[in-house]
């Protein structure tokens, strides 16, 4: 990526903690969890009901029925209006996310005894980024991918090279994943990576490497942020980002020492010294073996493995919009100087930064694909 810099000049997320502006503080203050309960006892991270009914609500108000739309339309919709986006002739805006609208075709299956006519278009990969493309008041393009969890590190890919090749001045990074319907949460069990026990105080015990079962948790999660070339105004710098794949046997494996993270990060720090890096903010979905070949990839990439963090443990793992999130949580620190509270069984090597200038964040998706990114000020 050579030493271009792109500036973060606005961010935005709606996740289990709220509505928020990434530079707001306290959402990470306590050691608490946001997470909550199904009817059926799954653990799940849900957006509060109080943002659902504003989202359907603002979807009403639009001339629409909110119940024939699919919940990554809605909230991308919702969030992407309250960026309050000003016109721009070469504005993109890409958004990212892991399973689409399957939930939504899912619950028509369910609940229809013959699928309603609206079922086809709303239920496509791309409709939740086409729709909001039509309710958004200024004509720039809004493209989407699917990547698995490193959805989100594509987005930030594609912002470097439209950013640098002057094909856009501004470019909104996106991501949005609402995978806590009963199907997708089922496949997780089939796979057996979700967390069973209904009675613990963390639920999902992401970066615990004594454990003894899986416990990812699966939750709801949009973000976006506005990217520049390099502006006074920024909020962090985008300095650097890198993937890479391994060759794998099975759709979901990972090698145990985390090798296609090792790789993704060699081409994050082509033109960036890994020695500055000040703070990780990993991936650690609360799987035995997803957390422990991470933790051997730090420890390969570093040898003294700096501060690290997880923000799954209190919010979930939203899949595609996992990277978006740990971006959000990077901006807060280098913000606010201040490091989340973390619960008392994540355990360090390493003593906390008291000054954070860099940080990288990770993603790691089925398929053995990697995404790298330095976020600094």
């Amino acid at each position: 990526m050579g030493n271009f810099h792109i500036s973060i000049t606005k961010a935005m997320g709606i996740n289990p903690l709220g509505f928020h502006s990434a530079e707001e503080k306290d959402r990470y203050s306590s050691s608490h969890h946001a997470l909550d309960q199904s009817e059926r006892g799954d653990w799940k991270g849900s957006i509060p009901d109080e943002i659902w009914r504003e989202i359907n609500g603002y979807i009403h108000a639009l001339g629409h029925k909110p119940e024939r739309f699919p919940e990554e339309a809605k909230l991308l919709s919702y969030l992407i209006r309250h960026m309050h986006l000003h016109p721009q002739e070469k504005q993109m805006i890409n958004a990212a996310t892991s399973r689409g609208s399957i939930d939504f075709l899912s619950r028509m299956q369910v609940d229809h005894h013959m699928l309603p006519v609206y079922t086809s278009p709303h239920s496509t990969l791309g409709f939740p980024s086409s729709w909001p493309a039509l309710l958004h008041e200024e004509e720039a393009p809004l493209f989407f991918q699917s990547s698995t969890c490193s959805s989100f590190g594509l987005t930030l890919q594609n912002a470097f090279a439209w950013l640098k090749s002057g094909l856009a001045d501004t470019f909104i990074a996106a991501a949005v994943e609402c995978p806590t319907a009963p199907l997708t949460i089922d496949q997780m069990k089939a796979i057996r990576i979700y967390a069973q026990d209904e009675a613990v105080a963390y639920p999902c015990q992401s970066m615990d490497f004594q454990k003894d079962q899986n416990t990812m948790v699966l939750g709801e999660g949009a973000y976006a942020f506005q990217l520049e070339q390099h502006s006074p105004k920024s909020l962090a710098y985008l300095k650097g980002v890198g993937s890479a794949m391994e060759k794998i046997h099975h759709s979901t494996e990972l090698s145990q020492t985390g090798d296609c993270i090792v790789s993704a990060s060699k081409d994050a720090f082509k033109n960036f010294p890994k020695e500055n890096i000040d703070l990780i903010i990993g991936h650690f979905p609360g799987t035995k073996l997803g957390d422990l070949a991470e933790k051997t990839a730090y420890e390969s990439i570093f040898g003294e493995v700096p501060y690290t963090l997880s923000n799954k443990w209190k919010i979930g793992h939203s899949l595609g919009a996992s990277l978006a999130a740990n971006l959000d949580l990077a901006i807060h620190i280098l913000q606010h100087q201040e490091l989340p509270k973390l619960p008392a069984y994540i355990q360090q090597n390493t003593p906390p930064p008291t000054t954070i200038k860099n940080i990288l964040i990770t993603a790691l998706g089925f398929g053995g694909q990697a995404i790298c990114a330095v976020v600094g000020k």
